[in-house]
């Protein structure tokens, strides 16, 4: 913005700041700012974050019982239909 807009048009001799002229910083319906972060908004992003945490451990907790290697003598497929027993 240019200084001018902030002073006082028709009198420039004066060149004082009105802030009742002032249309910057006034806020709309449609005006789509951020709002501002309140304590109670920031201490639900962080129980968002520890739960999302608690989650992601449970998640690979079963992904490493589902992938882990087989026990040599447990009940694995392996073999297949040509091996030697069929």
């Amino acid at each position: 913005m240019r200084l001018l807009e902030f002073l006082d048009q028709q009198d420039l001799s004066s060149a004082y700041y009105d802030p009742n002229a002032d249309e910057a910083h006034v806020k709309t319906i449609n005006d789509t700012r951020k709002p501002k972060l309140t304590l109670k908004h920031l201490n639900r992003l962080k129980r968002i974050r520890a739960l999302r945490k608690i989650e992601d451990l449970k998640r690979a907790g079963l992904l490493s019982v589902m992938y882990a290697i087989p026990d040599e003598g447990g009940m694995g497929g392996g073999g297949g239909f040509g091996g030697p027993g069929f």
